[in-house]
């Protein structure tokens, strides 16, 4: 049944300030806003997922999580929490990455965790599942339920039911309703290798009209919902770290060779020379990758091989594979794609009269020049930057500290709240080491 807010009870409970001291007791009712019964739907960024995996500490720090916990104090909000070191996620097998040598960086992946709730006898009140796809979000209740076959609709969902039958068996006041990046970024994490991910990115009509139709579901059981829009996941470091060019590993620079282009002055019909310097580009399956290809990270172990290095260079010659370049034209692709969606959610907000946080926003200032948090300049650089976890398509602690402060920003706006931001500064970026 839809929550009556004007009814609900007034409930005290101590909430921490930026400085970590405790504020005056609020009430449940922040602002207009009820708090009683905080629920997220999504997929990993809402899970907390990072370091290519779904764990414990991680999920403790996701935006739903931090964002309870801060006008809450963490009452009753339980997660599908997974041991240390985690359930790998993105197909691949173990646990979470780690960070066991900071010089030179070495990125090793750790064993597999398990779940330590799997009883509870009620949904879980964070329901992001790594991996979903908005375009399975009304029908996926269990793995074999998913258009996709993700494990982790067994491990979140747990075949009790979709997402929007678990928020209304949950009774939810407030919904956190962020998903759709993946319709996006699993396209582009495979270099839009349409045999590794069919049917994406998905059709920004089938993304908005799916989206409504799952907004409808969940504001039938509150009209308290706050959405958040599709970063460009050009952005993420996964992307942008390894440069499309041939790369001296002694001193990290591009190599280069001279082009010598001669002329013919028009006017006085003398030859002309002029010499520059140009980089070596990478080799993909088209040829010498363009200046503004994308590389992934997933490109590392070949190019230390010598795969997409020219043979001239000391590589083996041999082309990367089409699933580790993001060209022009599939970036393109993608970056229509989100530019749609994020145009649907916003035209949806506006009709419904519901708040957004601007992901998007965030992730475009990390990229461009950072943002000072707590003191700190955090950028989109992949392990420098501390605002993206090690596998560079997901936030670090501090990242989603970033995002839960514009979530409290958006609350503030929507619901006449005054909520305080959290501290960044005492949540973990990227660690220097450890297993």
């Amino acid at each position: 049944m839809k929550r009556a807010a004007a009814l609900l009870p007034v409930v005290l409970f101590a909430c921490l300030d930026d400085a970590g001291t405790p504020l005056a007791s609020f009430q449940r009712r922040i602002g207009s806003l009820d708090v009683e019964q905080i629920v997220a739907v999504g997929d990993g960024l809402a899970a907390g997922a990072s370091d290519g995996a779904l764990f414990r500490s991680g999920q403790e720090r996701s935006v739903p999580a931090l964002f309870n916990q801060h006008v809450t104090g963490g009452l009753d909000f339980a997660q599908p929490l997974i041991a240390d070191p985690g359930i790998a996620i993105d197909g691949e097998e173990g646990g979470r990455l780690a960070l066991v040598s900071a010089f030179p960086p070495v990125i090793e992946r750790l064993p597999r965790g398990g779940p330590l709730d799997s009883a509870l006898d009620r949904p879980y009140s964070n329901l992001g599942v790594p991996g979903a796809l908005l375009s399975e979000a009304l029908v996926a209740e269990s793995a074999a339920s998913s258009i996709s076959g993700n494990p982790f609709y067994d491990i979140v969902l747990r075949d009790r039911g979709t997402f929007a039958e678990q928020v209304e068996a949950l009774d939810a006041t407030l919904i956190l309703l962020w998903i759709g990046t993946n319709d996006v970024l699993q396209y582009a994490r495979v270099g839009g290798d349409g045999e590794l991910a069919p049917g994406l990115p998905t059709p920004v009509s089938t993304f908005a009209s799916v989206y409504e139709n799952l907004l409808d579901r969940l504001m039938a059981v509150t009209d308290q919902v706050v959405l958040f829009n599709v970063p460009d996941v050009t952005e993420f470091p996964f992307l942008t770290t390894v440069p499309p060019v041939v790369i001296d590993p002694v001193t990290g620079e591009p190599v280069t060779v001279t082009v010598i282009e001669v002329v013919i002055d028009p006017q006085t019909g003398d030859t002309l020379t002029a010499r520059r310097e140009e980089p070596v580009p990478l080799v993909g399956q088209d040829g010498p990758l363009a200046p503004g290809d994308l590389v992934s990270l997933g490109a590392g172990p070949l190019l230390a091989e010598g795969v997409g290095i020219p043979a001239s260079q000391g590589g083996s010659g041999d082309r990367l594979p089409d699933h580790l370049v993001l060209d022009l034209g599939e970036q393109a692709l993608a970056r229509d794609a989100i530019a749609g969606y994020n145009e649907a959610i916003a035209e949806i907000a506006v009709a419904r009269s519901l708040a957004v946080v601007d992901v998007h926003a965030v992730v475009e200032a990390l990229a461009e020049d950072g943002l000072v948090s707590d003191g700190v300049l955090l950028t989109a650089e992949f392990l420098t930057g501390q605002a993206f976890s090690l596998d560079g398509l997901r936030f670090s602690a501090k990242g989603y500290g970033l995002i839960a402060n514009r979530l409290i920003d958006a609350v503030n706006l929507r619901y006449e709240a005054s909520l305080p931001h959290l501290r960044t500064a005492d949540l973990p970026g990227v660690p220097l080491t450890g297993r």
